[in-house]
């Protein structure tokens, strides 16, 4: 193993220093011969989808790349590339001389899984989420960008390493996960570029959309049933909220990974603009997802109230209260957001302030 790079003792964190940040990680990788790529719990398309990309550009100029989650990778994911080396534990006699942490806006969602120091050597962090708390030796945080995808094509593109299919794949499900296929308002111009990018590199765009849009099976499609007879519309009609509970996942014979993009539902009603699902945890409490269709909500913002956080178009959080009690602070929270947005805007000059 090669020696670490120097530890830094403050991350980087304001958006000004994105650069410096880069420049900092891909010292650290060039130097690297052990890397550990992890995520926050329950990956989802974006941190899956960044962590094979980016396994596969440091394993093709000769770094050994381990991929670690504690949780199973969702079914719909399993398919890309070099998710099947996936690792869930790590020994403690483990050397790497750095680690990787991607799409993970706050330490506190890697719950007790992260590494110690001695294991994981230089911690870096790549993340966009607007709410995001950086965190690590080394924090690559940019809003700016649509997904942690789009980090790794900046590390890709300013290290000269060759993006082969292989890597552009999941690259690609990374970037249309967290711009719901440039629907999104996060979809920028660099996003379309870096998808323009991906293409060339031999991602065909019909064919990753086949692959994830699995056919569903009978179970969620019972629970999909039972989930669209709980939808309650509040806010004068424009927050559309879903329900999933242990019992209707049981009930419908559905495991848990069927319930992912059905908030989408509530979102998708005429004249909704924020969608909600409720979803009872395992171990007590609720999971909240929010999905909205305006740019003048952004319910990254409002979950950050809730104790989450998120990006203006999607966002979550988790309360340890009844279904119902939830169900009543969320609405609470996004009725405060409506009206803040309806408010009239006072221009602060002279004649209107009385001066």
């Amino acid at each position: 193993m090669s020696e670490h790079p120097r530890r830094t003792t403050e991350p980087v964190r304001t958006g000004g220093d994105v650069e410096e940040a880069l420049a900092r990680a891909c010292d650290v990788l060039r130097a690297a011969q052990r890397v550990l790529l992890t995520s926050h719990r329950r990956p989802d398309g974006d941190g899956t989808g960044s962590m094979a990309g980016l396994a596969s550009l440091l394993r093709a100029i000769g770094k050994t790349a381990v991929i670690y989650s504690v949780d199973p990778i969702a079914r719909r994911y399993k398919w890309l590339p070099l998710v099947n080396t996936v690792v869930h534990t790590i020994g403690f006699d483990e050397r790497f001389d750095c680690t990787i942490v991607v799409d993970c806006a706050d330490i506190s969602l890697l719950g007790d899984t992260l590494p110690p120091p001695e294991v994981r050597g230089v911690l870096i962090t790549l993340d966009h989420h607007a709410s995001g708390h950086p965190f690590g030796d080394i924090a690559v945080w940019d809003p700016a960008a649509a997904a942690v995808g789009v980090l790794v094509v900046r590390i890709a593109e300013r290290e000269g390493w060759q993006v082969t299919p292989e890597a552009a794949i999941p690259l690609y499900v990374s970037l249309i996960s967290d711009t719901g296929g440039f629907r999104h308002a996060n979809t920028n111009a660099e996003a379309l570029r870096v998808g323009s990018t991906l293409v060339q590199s031999g991602v065909v765009p019909s064919s990753i959309a086949a692959s994830l849009e699995e056919r569903p099976s009978p179970g969620k499609l019972r629970l999909l049933g039972s989930v669209l007879s709980t939808l309650e519309l509040h806010c004068a009609g424009r927050v559309g909220v879903l329900s999933v509970t242990t019992e209707m996942v049981d009930g419908a014979r559905a495991s848990w990974e069927d319930i992912e993009g059905m908030v989408n539902w509530g979102r998708n009603v005429e004249g909704v603009q924020v969608g909600v699902l409720l979803t009872t945890a395992k171990g007590g409490g609720v999971r909240v997802s929010m999905r909205s269709r305006s740019e003048k909500v952004d319910v990254g913002r409002v979950c950050m109230t809730l104790g989450g956080g998120g990006h203006p178009g999607a966002g979550g959080c988790h309360l340890n209260d009844t279904l119902a009690a939830t169900k009543e602070k969320v609405v609470r929270a996004l009725e405060t957001a409506f009206n803040r947005q309806s408010r009239p805007v006072i221009d602060p000059t002279p004649e209107s302030t009385g001066e």
